[in-house]
């Protein structure tokens, strides 16, 4: 126990984790089953020592291994790190080979080796320094070329004397990557592949044919450095062991969840999105739930607001379709503000459409779509208070409604009568009659008093024929639900004032949305709160149309707010990372996704927290359509290029062609 406690904190900084019996099992018995589909339920079932090693291996002059277990077959190359052209430094192996569209593994083999004695590491490098400078003496006298790789070995040599002076830790190693095929000839080209690749690098691949079955015993969990890895192995300090990159892995998302694209780890711009998505093997996975959930090993935010950003056209709207369209295939009650009003009209006429697969209109036919239109009269009255909140909410929302109606001519009477006649016809909608907003404008004008009466027909006058009709109903109307799984609420006709425009200077219009924005708030809130153990999420589309006004401002912050406490993840969609700031609210955002945006390269790295250097600004600016800057909920920051399943792409990825489209393609195949 105790030589387990000193490794673990040894290894604290490395976040390294100690398996459990069940996981030690099953990654023994992996290095066993190499490329080879299997499920972890069968591996486990038969849980013995003796099981290990249940696979027949087959060499092969050709330097492959044929491994043939009960779950199927694979064929297996081990290509040692060989000898290099010129130094370690920022060779990056271990993110390398996670770079490939295809899997590689990459083993270590370590050790610190003996320094003194006589074949301790001082004495071998005693004699290659006294060959070495007889090498040089005889090079000189015959008037010869002293090489390179002469020069680099004695400055090697000469830094290792330095280093073991210093007491430096040295660190001897072999390196090796496993290429893992289902046939011969994919194994054939995968080889061929890594070769090229490393070749490019200035590192050598050695094929090692002939040792095949001996190199994989040695690499065996649990087994020293033989002879057979010793003949490829390199002596360093620990400084030039990093260079490696041992303990990096190039990830982003969660472990489990639904597909939403690929990492690109390429730093320049792919000729199109499919060569960027065929080029990796890294799929992203995402649970948009992920951040409130407890003992998730590594995440560093609890915070649930995403915020997804860039120019139109770069594939925002696309990313947000397909994570709204997984949620709610999942038990996640959906609200998505849609300003462009473009979700209903879509999405309803590829449900007409014949060659639509049964299953996506299923989907499409099971959303609640909501139009806020006055010009229709189906959708009158489907923003009333009374209707759709219960009874403290809908005195609430009523109340600060009319008196923001009647602003600058209530009097005290005014008031009173006002919140006495909501509250009688809140009750009675409690009770169970068929009543709305409109019966308070009746009480109102048919009030005893005159007064009372005046300033009901002042406000049915402002009501009738006007945007707030939206907010008023007989009761009858079915207005917003919360027991619908999804609902996509398209807003419209709503004309918002700019920050900071004086009460005197707004118009007619923009002064009824802001009224009418009351009871959307008031909806968007009681929607994310309703049940602290039911989850949702709400997505706000153009986000900068809510956003320029301070009433909208508003509204954006109540549904951030509600977020972590109540199970409820708000997902901010706008072009501008300038959109998303909230001056009164510093605690960011969760995760993001930045497509490019033109001129505001800076900007995006600053939200990301990256260095603002040209480099950064390439890597950003050097996204294809469907690519962006992932940060997720763990703190990885990739690029990341969004996929959408084939059978979806009519529906989250829709093609607008014309006959110069079409001729455009015909004339790119010539």
């Amino acid at each position: 126990m105790y030589a387990e406690s000193e490794v673990a904190q040894k290894l604290k900084a490395l976040k390294a984790v100690p398996l459990s019996s069940e996981q030690t099992y099953y990654y023994q018995r992996l290095q066993f089953l190499p490329y080879i589909p299997h499920r972890l339920d069968e591996v486990m079932e038969t849980r013995d020592t003796i099981n290990v090693t249940d696979t027949m291996l087959y060499n092969s002059v050709m330097g492959r291994l044929r491994f043939v277990a009960q779950q199927g077959e694979s064929f297996v190359s081990i290509l040692p790190l060989g000898k290099n052209r010129g130094i370690l430094t920022n060779n990056h192996m271990g993110e390398i080979v996670q770079n490939f569209n295809f899997p590689i593994g990459f083993k270590i083999k370590a050790q610190f080796p003996t320094v003194g004695g006589a074949t301790g590491l001082k004495s071998k490098m005693k004699a290659a320094l006294a060959r070495l400078k007889i090498i040089v003496k005889e090079t000189a006298l015959s008037g010869n070329v002293l090489y390179d790789r002469i020069v680099l070995g004695k400055h090697a040599l000469i830094k290792m004397a330095k280093d073991v002076e210093r007491r430096e830790p040295l660190i001897e190693y072999g390196a090796f990557l496993i290429v893992m095929a289902k046939t011969e000839e994919d194994l054939r080209v995968r080889v061929k592949t890594a070769m090229h690749v490393c070749d490019e690098l200035g590192i050598a691949l050695s094929r090692a044919r002939f040792d095949q079955p001996y190199l994989f015993q040695s690499l065996l969990y649990g087994q020293k450095m033989s002879l057979v890895t010793r003949f490829w192995s390199h002596v360093t300090n620990a400084k030039g062991f990093s260079q490696l990159l041992p303990f990096t892995t190039v990830k982003c998302g969660s472990e489990v969840g639904f597909p939403i694209g690929r990492v690109d780890t390429n730093y320049h711009r792919w000729d199109t999105l499919k060569e960027a998505l065929r080029a990796s093997f890294n799929f992203v996975f995402y649970n948009p739930m992920l951040a409130n959930k407890e003992g998730i090993l590594g995440k560093v935010t609890k915070n649930l607001l995403t915020i997804i950003t860039g120019a139109t056209g770069s594939g925002k709207t696309v990313l947000a379709n397909l994570i709204f369209v997984n949620a709610l295939m999942d038990r996640v009650k959906i609200l998505y503000i849609d300003p462009k009003r473009s979700l209903r009209k879509h999405w309803e006429k590829i449900a007409r459409d014949p060659k639509t697969p049964s299953d996506v209109v299923k989907m499409i036919q099971a959303i609640n779509f909501v139009t806020l239109d006055r010009n229709n009269k189906e959708n009158l009255g489907v923003l009333d208070p009374i209707i759709f909140l219960d009874k403290e909410d809908a005195l609430a929302t009523a109340r600060g409604m009319l008196y923001e109606i009647g602003k600058g001519h209530l009097s005290g009477n005014h008031i009173t009568a006002i919140s006495k006649a909501v509250k009688e016809v809140v009750e009675r909608r409690q009770k169970g009659e068929l009543v709305g907003f409109k019966q308070v404008l009746e009480l109102l004008r048919h009030h005893e008093k005159e007064e009372v009466q005046e300033i009901g027909e002042f406000l049915f006058e402002k009501v009738d024929g006007s945007l707030l009709e939206l907010a008023f109903s007989d009761g009858k109307t079915k207005g917003l639900s919360f027991d619908e799984h999804a609902t996509v609420l398209e807003v419209a006709n709503l004309e918002l004032p700019q920050s900071n425009t004086k009460f005197e200077d707004i118009s007619e219009d923009e002064h009824h949305s802001m009224i009418l924005m009351h009871a959307l708030g008031a909806f968007c809130q009681r929607f994310g709160s309703l049940n602290d153990e039911e989850a949702t999420i709400e997505f706000i589309d153009e986000a900068w149309v809510l956003m320029k006004s301070n009433i909208g401002r508003r509204l954006v912050m109540t549904m951030k707010r509600v977020g972590r406490s109540q199970n409820n993840k708000l997902v901010i969609i706008s072009q501008s990372v300038n959109d998303t700031k909230f001056e009164e609210d510093t605690t960011g955002a969760g995760e993001r996704f930045c497509f490019f945006e033109n001129g505001e390269g800076d900007n995006i790295l600053e939200a990301l927290g990256l260095p603002v250097t040209d480099k950064n600004r390439k890597w950003i600016q050097n996204t294809n359509q469907g690519q962006c800057v992932y940060y997720d909920v763990f703190g990885n920051i990739n690029r990341l290029s969004v996929e959408v399943p084939p059978q979806w792409g009519a529906w989250l990825a829709p093609v607008k062609e014309d006959k110069q489209s079409q001729m455009e393609k015909r004339y790119a195949k010539i």
